[in-house]
């Protein structure tokens, strides 16, 4: 069982990476082609769709977690059809929005991108928790090869375009035609008629009154995630660093996605193994520890891949470099902090969580405004990423402690 659970690890990584190798390939080559006030602006249609998760309000994550640790398939199967209907429905919404915003270019493809993604997380959550590996790896590997075709195309259909009007139309329609088809398989599959609208209500409030902490501790992780640009756009930054900064975050994701993925592969399994009051301690700390060797080892290789790259296409800048050594940190100390979350939540002990998280977004958000504000402007700018990669690294050692600390406690009680 564990050669298949690697095996299938290994195939849904593949998956993962060729999806990410193909969007950061087109992102690569808008990023570089696209000039420098375009790639600037553009970071509004970034941020817009990262935001665009708070709609969700955690139900995305109680729905994995609750479908996860459910007893029967046919109580999973009821919490994904309302995961199927409750993703539709905000879809529709930020669409809605995205036809009102028609005039602002960046801010509608935003808001209909990110709706998308909603159904796309929804087909998700069906395909991991009904053990569909094969639809998972082809729902990801597909949308993205749709999106590279599409964008090849829009230089033949569409020559007098602009590049950021090409870019983000072959995003959103490549997104919207395959996520649709798998969504719309998903609807068929889960027979969304087979159940009465008062069960549905019920389990709805359930899962959403369960996930509230959820929701709070993504709102956290999004804002930390986004702040720089976020400081950036609203203290007027110069054009060119607001550039730099998006350009780097592009470049950072390829490895922040890609080791998110794997550890959300492996999510529903760790919070089986760390369920429950009989948990081992020491097997969790042991496996903190190696995971922490190896994203250690994959930065080290990232950054010297990266530097090659920037060098070889005559774009490594001291500032750029320093900008991506201070991303590459805080998003090594998000995903060390999302594995360390994932024993809490399996302890059920969400609430602790999210007070952890506001704690972190407040005081990320003023220390973050304090330091742009003063250094806005001068060098020292390129290391916003830096002062929230502190931070998230404080509060994994806080947590990480407590844990040690429960674990010895538990450990000395059993031998009086």
């Amino acid at each position: 069982m564990r050669r298949e659970g690697m095996v299938g690890a290994l195939r849904y990584v593949l998956a993962t990476y060729s999806e990410f190798s193909l969007v950061a390939l087109l992102t690569l080559y808008f990023t570089n082609m696209a000039s420098q006030q375009a790639l600037a602006d553009s970071s509004i249609a970034f941020i817009v769709i990262s935001y665009s998760t708070f709609l969700a309000l955690g139900f995305h994550n109680g729905a994995i977690r609750d479908g996860a640790i459910s007893p029967c398939v046919e109580e999973r199967e009821r919490i994904l059809r309302l995961e199927i209907r409750f993703s539709l429905l905000i879809a529709l919404l930020l669409i809605l929005a995205a036809i009102i915003c028609h005039e602002r270019f960046f801010l509608m493809v935003g808001l209909f991108i990110g709706g998308v993604n909603h159904l796309k997380t929804a087909c998700q959550t069906v395909f991991r928790l009904l053990g569909m590996d094969l639809h998972l790896n082809v729902l990801s590997v597909s949308w993205a090869s749709a999106f590279f075709v599409c964008f090849g195309l829009t230089f033949w259909l569409f020559a007098d375009g602009t590049l950021e009007n090409r870019f983000f139309g072959a995003w959103a329609f490549a997104a919207f035609a395959v996520v649709g088809s798998f969504f719309v398989y998903c609807w068929v599959k889960l027979g969304l008629a087979n159940e009465g609208r008062d069960e549905r209500a019920r389990l709805f409030w359930k899962i959403l009154s369960a996930s509230r902490y959820m929701f709070l501790m993504a709102s956290g992780l999004v804002v930390v995630l986004t702040l720089d640009r976020l400081v950036l756009n609203t203290l007027g930054a110069a054009e060119k660093i607001r550039a730099d900064f998006q350009y780097v975050d592009v470049l950072t994701n390829i490895y922040f996605l890609g080791m998110t993925s794997v550890l959300y592969y492996f999510t529903p399994g760790l919070m089986k193994q760390f369920s429950g009051d009989d948990v081992e301690h020491g097997v969790f700390k042991a496996m903190m520890v190696k995971c922490a060797s190896y994203l250690a080892a994959v930065v080290v290789f990232f950054t010297a891949a990266i530097s090659v790259f920037l060098l070889v296409i005559g774009r490594f800048e001291w500032p750029i470099f320093e900008i991506l050594i201070s991303m590459l940190l805080l998003k090594t100390m998000l995903i060390c902090l999302g594995f360390v979350c994932n024993f809490y939540l399996a302890q059920r002990l969400e609430r602790l969580l999210a007070i952890a998280y506001l704690g972190l977004m407040a005081v990320g958000l003023g220390l973050s405004f304090g330091f742009g504000y003063l250094y806005t402007g001068t060098s020292a700018i390129v290391f916003l990423p830096l002062l929230n990669a502190l931070l998230v690294g404080a509060l994994v050692v806080v947590l990480f402690k407590k844990i040690r600390t429960q674990g010895a406690h538990e450990e000395s009680t059993c031998i009086n």
